[in-house]
């Protein structure tokens, strides 16, 4: 009987397998070279195993017979280990987590151990094999499987499917040409090809033949198709827009994806990229912006360039992932502009607030700071930090300012806004300062506008105003004003006696020029009392209310016939007219009565009209007199009262500024005839 190195049938079989083995060895080197560490362990784990079954495959043609069983219980061992790295490998290639599935771990760790244990037991009940000495083709000793091993087999043969299907399905959904490494792949089931004729034919010896699949695997995979092998993976499962490049920078191939957006890769296969898609190139020279735009017919599209990298030995490939990102950036720019007008309306809102308030905060309803504008510091002397949190009577100087303040926070929580001229505020220097103060309620953000009741109040927002300059520039005209009008009052009582006294006891030309000394004297006096009643109306309070003003009218026609008799007064007056206004409206109507029968003729006529409108109440005055002179229609018009330009006294300028600061409106339109005047206030539907 011949021995099988005597033969070449077994110098056939024992140099194949030899030769596997030392092939997976030999690439075991350049396996550990991947930087991926999990794809690293498990292909490494799959040449170990595999190299150690080959060999022992190889020793169980040469050892003596009684080793021979051993040696080849140990090679089916190693051989049976080789499916859970190929497993392993499988899982991290594609880019999957079973390897690190702890129950799969531990479940695949008993049924190795369980298998293993038959086949090192099998010399006693010989369930897995059973063995016998044949001489054809040579000498060696036959191995008679028995139905455990068809089941362990079986069990090895569907989780090596299980295998190739997770990494064929990678390279289909990889959409690149992976038709070389795919026949490389199919090498790994060649071997259970040959293992069915082994048993049909006696021309094949029953050896299984796996090894030789993994060597030619891991020898193709590892130093011919290595840069393939690494970019199908390094897209991983991916119908993403990939292009994948060589380490000059050179297009080795592209995802039919990244073919779609980027139609200029087309047949672009081994130039550079910084020729083919310079603006994608650049992205890998920054380290901030990764993001390329590309013009379509429904806009600007945005990409989001993520390289990947991987290297086996002195091989290497980028791949650089094009995310469209288009939604999320058009969205990410969006907010950025209007983060950018937010800020320029914030600035706008800063100066604003400098320029017309000296500080600006917020209370919650306990009555504390929860926001101080920067300006407080240069009114007060604090830092905005300094009054956060602390209570609003901080900065009061007596305990009546204080209840003023506390009541007034009651009021707002109420709903009400609430306006306070020269409120007293002690600064940081212990001195009081004067401020008017406007407060309004802040409401819960999420309730609508038509919604909101003082229940949804959840602070104070509080304006101030620094009233030191006005305070000043008041007290003195309040001074100047008294003291002139007081002087001027009795000088001019003083001149009208005399210049009575002189129209009394002169005649003719003499008598008529002291009776001009008292008109004009009469004149100075209604000046002096206009100047009153201005001083009187400029600190009452803006706030409108409704007003009837049907008997109002009714009252100031009925002075106006006992006054000037010779004047004839026609009015239409509705039994109600109601406007948004105040009591002192008052004073302007009478102004405008008098003023037409004073200066409309020996027998003026004088005509008023009342109408009513859902939005404004008009109230029309008119007579046949001469008409007004221009310098008095501009202070009627415009409130104008230029140095050169002006009126005979200061009650139509008292008119004009009275009816303006009741949100009035008073024009002077032009007429054929007499003087007409038109007052337009508003309607408690205006204001509602």
């Amino acid at each position: 009987m011949a021995a099988p190195w005597t033969t070449s049938a077994g110098v056939a079989y024992m140099g194949l397998f030899c030769l596997s083995g030392l092939a997976c060895f030999a690439s075991i080197p350049r396996a550990r070279s991947f930087n991926d560490v999990e794809m690293r362990y498990g292909l490494v784990g799959l040449l170990a195993t595999t190299g150690i079954w080959a060999m022992f495959k190889t020793a169980f043609f040469i050892v003596p017979d009684p080793l021979r069983e051993a040696t080849y219980i140990v090679g089916l061992v190693s051989g049976f280990a080789t499916v859970w790295a190929w497993l392993y490998f499988a899982s991290a290639y594609t880019g999957r987590s079973l390897h690190k599935n702890a129950t799969l771990r531990r479940l695949s760790v008993a049924v190795f151990l369980t298998v293993v244990f038959i086949k090192l037991t099998n010399p006693f009940h010989e369930l897995y094999f059973t063995t016998t000495l044949v001489t054809t083709p040579f000498r060696y000793l036959a191995i008679n499987h028995g139905i455990v091993h068809w089941v362990a087999t079986s069990l090895s043969y569907v989780l090596a499917a299980v295998g190739l299907f997770m990494v064929f399905e990678l390279y289909v959904e990889s959409g690149y040409d992976t038709k070389p490494i795919g026949i490389l792949t199919g090498l790994l089931a060649l071997p259970v090809t040959l293992d069915i004729v082994a048993i049909a034919s006696p021309e094949l010896i029953n050896f299984i033949y796996a090894p030789i699949g993994v060597a030619a695997f891991a020898i193709g995979t590892l130093f011919i198709f290595g840069e393939q092998f690494l970019a199908v993976r390094t897209t991983a499962q991916g119908d993403e827009a990939a292009i994948i490049l060589d380490d000059s920078g050179r297009i080795q191939d592209y995802s039919p994806a990244a073919e779609a957006a980027f139609p200029e890769l087309v047949a672009s296969t081994g130039g550079s990229l910084a020729d083919v898609l310079p603006a994608v190139a650049a992205t890998r020279e920054r380290d901030n912006e990764q993001i390329v735009t590309r013009d379509s017919d429904t806009g600007t599209e945005y990409y989001l360039v993520s390289p990947r990298s991987m290297t086996l030995g002195d091989a290497a490939v980028e791949v650089l992932a094009l995310t469209d990102v288009t939604d999320i950036e058009r969205q990410r720019r969006t907010l950025i502009e209007r983060e950018r007008e937010l800020d320029e309306q914030t600035e706008l809102y800063r100066a604003i607030i400098a320029a017309s308030f000296a500080f600006v905060f917020r209370l919650d309803l306990d009555g504390r700071y929860e926001f101080v504008s920067p300006s407080v510091e240069g009114f007060l002397g604090y830092e905005p930090d300094e009054l956060i949190g602390n209570s609003v009577v901080m900065l009061t100087p007596d305990d009546d300012t204080a209840e003023l303040a506390e009541n007034s926070l009651e009021e707002v929580a109420n709903g009400e806004s609430v306006q306070i001229r020269d409120f007293p505020i002690e600064a940081r220097s212990g001195q009081t300062v004067y401020a008017d103060v406007r407060a309004v309620p802040i409401y819960a953000a999420d309730v609508a506008l038509e919604a909101r009741t003082p229940a949804d109040i959840v602070g104070a927002q509080v304006m101030v105003q620094d009233a030191s300059d006005r305070r000043q520039r008041e007290g003195l005209i309040s001074v100047i004003n008294r003291v002139l009008r007081h002087n001027v009052r009795n000088k001019l009582t003083v001149i009208t006696g005399y210049a009575n006294m002189l129209a009394a006891e002169l005649d003719g030309d003499d008598a008529e020029k002291a009776e001009q000394i008292v008109g004009t004297a009469d004149r100075l006096l209604d000046l002096t009392k206009s100047a009153r009643q201005i001083e009187d109306n400029r600190e009452l309070s803006p706030e409108l209310e409704a007003v009837d003003l049907a008997p109002v009218l009714h009252d100031a026609i009925d002075q106006l016939n006992t006054r000037y008799p010779e004047a004839s007064v026609t009015a239409e007056i509705p039994a109600a007219a109601t406007a948004m206004t105040l009591p002192r409206i008052e004073t302007p109507l009478w102004e405008l009565l008098e003023n037409a029968a004073v200066h409309g003729g020996e027998h003026p006529a004088v005509t008023l009209g009342v109408t009513e409108t859902d939005e404004q109440l008009r109230i029309t005055i008119s007579d046949d007199g001469p008409g007004i002179p221009e310098d008095e229609r501009q202070v009627l018009a415009e409130g104008k009262e230029e140095p050169l330009v002006h009126g005979q006294g200061l009650g139509l300028w008292l008119t004009y500024w009275i009816i303006t600061t009741l949100d009035g409106e008073i024009s002077v339109p032009k007429s054929q005839q007499g003087t007409v005047i038109e007052i337009r206030l508003p309607t408690p539907s205006t204001t509602a």
